[in-house]
């Protein structure tokens, strides 16, 4: 630790609440302390202390964070965080994308018949999620790989339910 985050048994933000052995705030007071400091120094706002240091949007202070090493950022997205955020935000992302797939699949079998990508985003909008054509065109793929689907038309993604 520097000299300025030496543990001590007194809460760093200045309410002297005694805390435990290698903490520096007591719970919640980091916040309060990073709300002060930018009161006092940047008017209360995260955009001017970001500016104050040369970040903006053409230099996004989540890029330096990511080349630090610190931050990462989603192998399939722009989202960019903490080893841990991406851990959550990856988990969340699968779990969409398996409930997509389920509703979309739960539907094709359902209905069967002929299926194109328009059809497929409107089931998925029906059912209130957001897929993009890229999505329903993935999803078709791996479903004629499995049999569930035949493709029938070899210019465009149109497939025909095989089995129900």
């Amino acid at each position: 630790m520097t000299e300025t985050t030496q543990t001590t048994n007194l809460c760093h933000c200045g309410c002297r609440t005694p805390i435990g052995y290698g903490r520096t705030f007591a719970a919640g007071h980091d916040k309060i302390a990073e709300a002060a400091y930018l009161t006092v120094h940047h008017n209360g706002s995260v955009a001017e202390l970001l500016a104050s240091q040369g970040y903006g949007p053409d230099n996004p202070v989540t890029e330096a964070a990511v080349a630090t090493g610190k931050w990462k950022q989603c192998e399939h997205c722009d989202y960019k965080g903490a080893p841990e955020s991406i851990r959550n935000h990856m988990a969340k992302v699968q779990k969409a994308e398996h409930n997509q797939r389920e509703a979309l699949e739960k539907s094709l079998r359902a209905l069967g018949g002929t299926w194109d990508t328009s059809r497929g985003m409107q089931t998925l909008r029906d059912a209130g999620f957001h897929p993009s054509e890229k999505y329903i065109r993935e999803v078709y793929r791996r479903l004629a790989d499995s049999g569930l689907l035949e493709r029938i038309d070899e210019n465009r993604a149109i497939y025909f339910v095989t089995e129900q």
